[in-house]
This record gives structure tokens, C-alpha cells and sequence, in this order.
């Protein structure tokens, strides 16, 4: 009887789990985009200044039942990869289908999503594996204020908005400036130095118009440029805004570098990451330096030239560095410059 009794406990259990595992992935389906609005460790600790996560701009966008994007750019879907849900573990592989990561699924809500990346001994239960906090992006979209400085222009009625988190259209691919780069390189024009600039505005059915030129690299560049933008025409979605499609204005750079002025940037940047992994912050702001000095614009240097510098004692030039960041149309050091350059 007691055999018996055991065998009926355990198919119960076995039933009892099943179904448990068949709710948790019922609850589990993802789809649409999600927004990191904290970074942290598991243990709900801070991650410390020096590490870039802390203030980067993640995003997961998730569509049909198994394809998910990254992008750490609010405008741009970003890189494909494939994904399957397996009870609480996010498991996201390759095109191929070779696991590239597995992330653990603490909470999945209709407007939230916490998640956990392993810590550096591959654990996703150590108190060091990290917790992403994502909620829903039209759900954070609704909750961020409008501000003047989401308003370009007002003419009667007609209002054009600025591209930014709260309001923006979407392209239709992995990233606009990705697609842009990939058309003009079939002309094969042979760019070795140049930085092209432009504004154009997305109608409110999502067609792009009036676009300027605001700095060119070449006649014959410029008008090739203008021919791949107008090859995007049925590649947007409208921006919206209280759920009715509005005009945004969005901008976009183009850079190209010869490969004289390319390679020693790289590598002085790799010298420096190591230097700041580290933590030798004096011989990091060396290289730092020498690589801006080439190439002035790059975001990861100079948010974590900032940190050398912070660490350093020289908060004014930390916050120089954090304010050009924003300036080129980056959040990443906004949080930073919140906290220190007040």
C-alpha cells in the first residue's frame, strides 16, 4: 500500500510540475520592445561607476515566436538572433542556431521584464550575475513627459517633433545608418576621409521627406547619398504620439576613415580597455587621450576617459567629457552628469 501510495504522490508532483513549467512558459511569451531602466547585480547592489553597463541604453525587441534584437541605440532595432524559452531560461543562439547566451527570467509582465546575465563564473544564481529591469517601451514612452525640447517647430496646427525616446519613427531593418552604409558601399566610390551630415523629417505615413544636406563629403557622394535615402520610402514606421501618427525630425552622420587614421585608433583603444580593466586609470587616460586625439567623437572613450579622470580627482574635465557625449546626441552619460556635474 505504501508503494502505492508513493507512486500516486509521485505522478501527482510529476503533474504538478509539468503544469507548473507549462504556466511559467505560458507567462513567458515575449513580444515587442523592451527598455532597460536599471542595471544592476543580482543582489540588487549598484554596479560601480567604472563599469559601462551602469548607464548604458539597452533595448530587446522580440517579433513573431522566435527572433530577438539588441540595440543599445533607441532608434534602431539592432542585431537579429534567434531565441526559444525554456521554463524560466531565456536562451538566445545564433542564426546557425549555436547558444550565444542564456539569461534566467525573474519576472515577465505585460509592461515588465527582469532578466539575469550570468556572472563571470557562468552562474546565473551568484549574487554578481547581473539583473537587467526592462519595462515595455510604449509603455515608457507613455510615462516620459513631453517637453519643449520634443517640439522643433510649430506652424498653426502642424506640429514637427524631434526625434528622441518619447518620440521617433522606426526603421524598417536593423539600423538606418547600417542600411545607408550598405547602399552607397555598392558604388564602390572609394571614401577614404569624410563626415557627412543630414536631417530629414518621417511624414505622418511614415515617408521620408525633406532631407538637407548639412555637411556633404563630395558632389558625387552627396547625390549618390540622396538616391539611397530615397530608396527608403516604404522602409519606415510613422513616429506616434498619444497613439496618433505624427512628423519627427531625424538626423543622421555618416563617418569614413582611412585606414592610416583607423588602425591606430583601434589599437590605441584596445591598449587603453585593458589598462582600464585593470584599473591602472593613469595608464588608460594615456592611451584615452592619444586615441581621441585621432578620432575625437567615440563614446566609449570618452565615457570611460570621464571615469579615469573622475577617479583621478578631475571631476571638471570627467564632466567635459560626460557633456560632449550628450552634445553628440548620446544618453549614455546623462545619468552621470546628473550625479556629478550639477
Amino acid at each position: 500500500m505504501k508503494t502505492r501510495t508513493k507512486l500516486i504522490l509521485h505522478l501527482i508532483s510529476s503533474i504538478i510540475l509539468t503544469l507548473s513549467v507549462f504556466t511559467v512558459q505560458a507567462q513567458t511569451k515575449l513580444y515587442g520592445s523592451y527598455v532597460a531602466t536599471k542595471i544592476s547585480y543580482l543582489s540588487d547592489d549598484e554596479l560601480p561607476e567604472d563599469n559601462i553597463l551602469k548607464y548604458t541604453y539597452t533595448k530587446y525587441t522580440f517579433s513573431n515566436s522566435d527572433r530577438i534584437s539588441s540595440s543599445g541605440v533607441y532608434s534602431e532595432i539592432g542585431t537579429n538572433f534567434l531565441f526559444a524559452i525554456e521554463g524560466n531560461r531565456l536562451i538566445i543562439k545564433s542564426e546557425a542556431g549555436a547558444v550565444i547566451n542564456t539569461m534566467k527570467i525573474m519576472e515577465s509582465t505585460a509592461n515588465k521584464l527582469v532578466l539575469v546575465s550570468s556572472a563571470s563564473n557562468g552562474s546565473l544564481e551568484d549574487p554578481w550575475a547581473i539583473k537587467y529591469t526592462l519595462y515595455n517601451e510604449q509603455f515608457l514612452q507613455s510615462k516620459l513627459p513631453l517637453t519643449p525640447d520634443d517640439i522643433f517647430s510649430i506652424k498653426g496646427t502642424d506640429t514637427l517633433y524631434k526625434s528622441g525616446q518619447k518620440i521617433y519613427a522606426q526603421f524598417q531593418g536593423p539600423s538606418f545608418q547600417q542600411y545607408m552604409y550598405e547602399q552607397l558601399g555598392k558604388k564602390k566610390m572609394n571614401i577614404r576621409n569624410g563626415q557627412l551630415l543630414s536631417t530629414f523629417i518621417i511624414d505622418k505615413n511614415g515617408h521620408p521627406d525633406s532631407l538637407r544636406i548639412i555637411q556633404g563629403i563630395n558632389p558625387k557622394f552627396d547625390a549618390e547619398y540622396i538616391k539611397a535615402f530615397n530608396s527608403s520610402k516604404n522602409k519606415w514606421q510613422p513616429a506616434k504620439l498619444n497613439n496618433e501618427n505624427v512628423k519627427v525630425l531625424m538626423s543622421q552622420e555618416l563617418k569614413y576613415l582611412s585606414t592610416e587614421e583607423g588602425i591606430p585608433t583601434y589599437f590605441l583603444s584596445q591598449k587603453a580597455n585593458k589598462a582600464y580593466k585593470d584599473k591602472d586609470y593613469e595608464l588608460a587616460l594615456y592611451y584615452y587621450d592619444k586615441a581621441l586625439e585621432l578620432k575625437n567623437d567615440d563614446i566609449v572613450n570618452l565615457y570611460r576617459r570621464g571615469i579615469c579622470r573622475q577617479v583621478l580627482g578631475n571631476l571638471k574635465g570627467a564632466c567635459a567629457d560626460w557633456i560632449k557625449i550628450q552634445a553628440l546626441g548620446n544618453p549614455t552619460a546623462n545619468e552621470l552628469l546628473l550625479k556629478y556635474c550639477k
